[in-house]
């Protein structure tokens, strides 16, 4: 009975947020921080510094990889925060504080609150002052060559995610748990925790390295999986690293999340089954299929992404963009991570 009702609460829920996705994105999706973005229209440059002008003159090698100009924040509450440097691909941001606008108390803090913000935004931020440049603009641009390759060094190769809709999983091993107890009732099987099934998912999906793992669940479900938040887990292949969230509108909150940090992720890999999820995932894939050949057959699809959902029969995703994206059946992963061999599936 608590699995019915569960369930059927589930249903409603995901129907409602299906019907208010479009205007809660809208409301919502302002909650977590901002993409560096070029700048806005109302902006008129006022070109470079002083020393802005100095540091620019040493990049040298770094010319190519740093770029200027670039604002964080709402852009309906006028795009908030200019940085002045930036090097994307190491997640850093260069700031050079002259005297004239970083020295008061009131600047001082607005600069605090500046560094947060782009901090929740996954960026590390470098700060030099006025008089370091005028003194060794070299040194500074030598100081920030040196981070950046350390930086690159310890990066992974691509920055891989995994969003997980916490209600989806627990029904679909209530309801794969059943059939192959029924089908093998001899191996008395039992359902596995959360955080032994992503192996399994990671194994199952052709993957490995460094994970990032953001699992959305209603606040109710949080007694069932908190003690997993910030938890890392080492497997064969790699680690993963897993975050929980909770949230009354945890389907709306898990597209928003997706579309506001997308900018610090390379590839994306979501457990759900749900058409909510369309917009978001589609907004953070090429807009172009990938042609790849499999024996004779030309397969186009949507790369950087890649879906643990139902079958072509009962999935959510079928006639939308999403039937594009690579994927396997979520019973799979879950028939393995209970001991089931490959042929038992």
């Amino acid at each position: 009975m608590a699995v019915s009702l569960r369930s059927s609460i589930a249903k409603r829920r995901s129907h409602l947020n299906a019907a208010l996705g479009f205007k809660f994105k809208i409301e919502g999706i302002m909650k977590y921080p901002g993409q560096p973005e070029s700048p806005p229209s109302w902006y008129k440059d006022r070109g470079q510094s002083y020393i802005e002008k100095q540091f620019s003159k040493e990049l040298g090698d770094l010319a190519d990889a740093i770029e200027s100009e670039h604002w964080f924040g709402n852009p309906e509450k006028h795009s908030r925060f200019r940085v002045d440097f930036i090097l994307k691909d190491a997640r850093l941001i260069i700031e050079l504080d002259g005297h004239d606008y970083h020295s008061t108390k009131e600047q001082l803090e607005n600069d605090a609150i500046r560094q947060r913000y782009l901090s929740r935004a996954g960026y590390t931020v470098i700060r030099f002052t006025g008089r370091e440049i005028n003194r060794n603009a070299s040194a500074c641009v030598s100081e920030v060559r040196t981070i950046y390759k350390e930086r690159m060094q310890r990066s992974p190769s691509k920055y891989r995610v995994m969003y997980i809709d916490y209600p989806f999983i627990y029904r679909e091993m209530s309801k794969a748990l059943a059939f192959y107890n029924k089908l093998y009732p001899e191996k008395n099987l039992t359902a596995v925790s959360l955080d032994e099934l992503i192996p399994h998912a990671i194994e199952w999906l052709h993957e490995k390295s460094f994970i990032t793992v953001f699992v959305f669940h209603p606040p109710e479900d949080s007694m069932e999986i908190e003690h997993l938040d910030g938890l890392v887990k080492e497997y064969e292949k790699g680690e993963v690293r897993i975050n929980t969230i909770p949230h009354e509108w945890y389907s709306l909150e898990l597209g928003n999340h997706m579309v506001c940090y997308s900018h610090l992720f390379d590839e994306f890999f979501l457990v759900a089954d749900d058409p909510v999820y369309t917009e978001p995932l589609r907004s953070v894939l090429p807009s172009e299929l990938t042609n790849r050949l499999f024996g004779t057959s030309n397969l186009k699809y949507l790369s950087n992404g890649k879906l643990l959902r139902k079958g072509n029969e009962e999935t959510a995703y079928a006639g939308t963009d999403l039937a594009r994206v690579l994927w396997q059946n979520i019973w799979y992963i879950i028939g393995a991570s209970m001991g089931l061999s490959l042929y038992e599936l």
